[in-house]
């Protein structure tokens, strides 16, 4: 990335995308990332992550794209690194362990703002993308999201976006996904139960594609008229009509529920935990509905809780080491692995970050700190990116944004 927002270039050969049958060889030994479509993942699972984090330096990274990756792994752990998560059911497919990335909406239909349930969905293209032998081609990096309407899985810049919104045209009055390409607006518009298959579909028309084009594209964005040509084969098009989605930031602390209950939300200092906060939260879902849901934002939360709970709850997370508040510092405040981590890292940019958060305001544009001048980690829409050069370390700011 050469400046702040500037569009991916194109790629060329495999991705390199971690996973846990193929580790990435950091500077402080292997990191495994586990994929979890829709962000869920439940009390025996986070169990098992914990063990596996034990056998490397302790570590538990949260990632942008509500997934977990444990780290500082010597090699002669991968075979058990394997084996408990696969016990665990963290790893129900070789062939397509990479590809099943799938975001969903943390909050399944319970915002507010909320006009459809998303679990279901959710699990119906990741049982998809497993059973069909063709999406295994898929790039680790391509990404599919499903929205409730909220807007809580609609900011991560995914390749495949399924919006609930309310129906309308010959859906009338029952709710509806929208198709989003690269974040175009299609002309599609299907009921619930096609959902699933409109996003699979979806998925193939973006392989045919990159291969008319024979390049080695990891997301939609890298194709020449990418969005435009997957829609033309789905039987659609790009949609005239410049339409916004809805996007909600889910902040640490406590949402009420359509239900009445309450869900809480709580954030893990720049997206890391150690096991004995793993094991806390394991606890805690055992107590609380049995799992944990993950976000974009690095977030953690726990939902349907009775509001009787949630102070309880809350004072369990913090001494977790975890945010509750809204108004903390540590809000929308992101670094890369940084020093000891990565060979590439310049300065200790997760200690600067960290000072960063005792100065920062819960209203000031969000924030991510990279040790290097390839800024990994980097959300596309952050507010200020810091990152290390030969220079020292730039800032740069969005438009609109606090310099």
């Amino acid at each position: 990335m050469t400046a702040l927002g500037a569009p991916a270039a194109a790629r060329s050969g495999d991705d390199r995308c971690p996973g846990v049958l193929r580790l990435h060889e950091a500077q402080d030994g292997g990191l495994a990332r586990i994929r979890l479509p829709g962000g869920r993942i439940a009390a025996a699972q986070l169990d098992a992550v914990a063990a596996a984090a034990r056998l490397g330096n302790g570590l538990v990274e949260l990632t942008s794209r509500a997934n977990l990756q444990v780290r500082g792994l010597p090699g002669v752990a991968a075979e058990r690194v394997e084996m408990l998560l696969g016990e665990a059911g963290l790893l129900p497919s070789r062939t397509h362990e990479r590809v099943r990335n799938v975001l969903g909406s943390p909050l399944d239909g319970r915002h507010p703002r909320s006009v459809a349930a998303t679990d279901a969905v959710v699990d119906a293209v990741d049982r998809g993308l497993v059973a069909d032998p063709l999406l295994a081609q898929l790039p680790g990096r391509f990404l599919i999201a499903v929205d409730d309407g909220a807007g809580l899985a609609a900011e991560a810049g995914a390749d495949v976006t399924l919006t609930a919104e309310c129906g309308f045209g010959r859906l009338g009055a029952q709710p509806a996904f929208a198709l989003w390409l690269a974040g175009r607006r299609t002309t599609l518009e299907v009921p619930v139960a096609e959902a699933a298959g409109l996003a699979l579909a979806a998925a193939r028309a973006f392989l045919a594609v990159r291969a008319e084009q024979d390049r080695g594209a990891w997301r939609l964005r890298e194709l020449d008229g990418g969005p435009a040509k997957v829609a033309r084969r789905l039987g659609s098009g790009i949609s005239s009509i410049e339409s916004a989605r809805s996007r909600t930031r889910l902040a640490p602390g406590t949402v009420a529920q359509r239900d009445g209950r309450a869900a809480v939300t709580a954030l893990p200092p720049l997206g890391r935990i150690g096991p004995p906060a793993v094991d806390g939260l394991a606890e805690l879902a055992r107590a609380h509905g049995g799992e944990v849901r993950l976000s974009t934002r690095r977030t953690l939360s726990l939902l349907d809780l009775d509001t009787a709970q949630v102070a309880s709850i809350q004072s369990t997370l913090d001494r977790l080491g975890l945010v509750v508040s809204p108004r903390s510092g540590w809000e929308g405040l992101s670094a890369c692995a940084g020093l000891g981590a990565c060979t590439k890292a310049r300065v200790d940019v997760r200690a600067a970050a960290a000072r960063s958060a005792a100065g920062r305001g819960a209203d000031d544009p969000s924030e991510h700190w990279s040790a290097c001048d390839r800024r990994c980690g980097e959300p596309a829409d952050v507010g200020v990116a810091v990152f290390a050069d030969g220079a020292g370390l730039t800032r740069l700011a969005a438009p609109g944004a606090a310099p």
